[in-house]
């Protein structure tokens, strides 16, 4: 089984051991839990954008389409489906909010695919 999970890491307390984050992950190996890979979150130089408008019905702001990789892209968009009337009638559109969140990715080895035989 693989899980990605996401750690909230102390760093003065980690100091404090005088170990590394590696070394201090070790205690999960007798379990049969080793870290693979890893990448350090306040690093991410990835965004993503997206636009969120107030929904009347649920009182809640609510993503509008997909997220973007860029703000500007974002923002087009939104005025586009407000433009063409894509926003449903329970949305207040003139509520709107753009957000951004960072983006990891983690990649894993590659494995050959067997042959395919024409």
């Amino acid at each position: 089984m693989r899980i990605i999970a996401v750690l909230e890491v102390d760093e003065e307390k980690l100091m404090q051991t005088g170990h590394s984050f590696e070394e201090e992950m070790g205690w999960a190996v007798p379990s049969g839990i080793t870290l693979k890979d890893y990448i350090n979150a306040q690093e991410c130089s990835v965004f993503e954008y997206a636009a969120f408008a107030w929904n009347t019905e649920r009182q809640e702001y609510d993503q509008i389409g997909y997220s973007t990789t860029t703000e500007l892209l974002c923002r087009k968009r939104f005025q586009e489906r407000v433009r063409k009337g894509w926003i449903p009638s329970h949305i207040d559109a003139a509520n709107v909010v753009f957000k951004k969140r960072p983006v990891s990715e983690i990649y894993g080895r590659w494995t050959e695919l067997e042959q395919v035989r024409q």
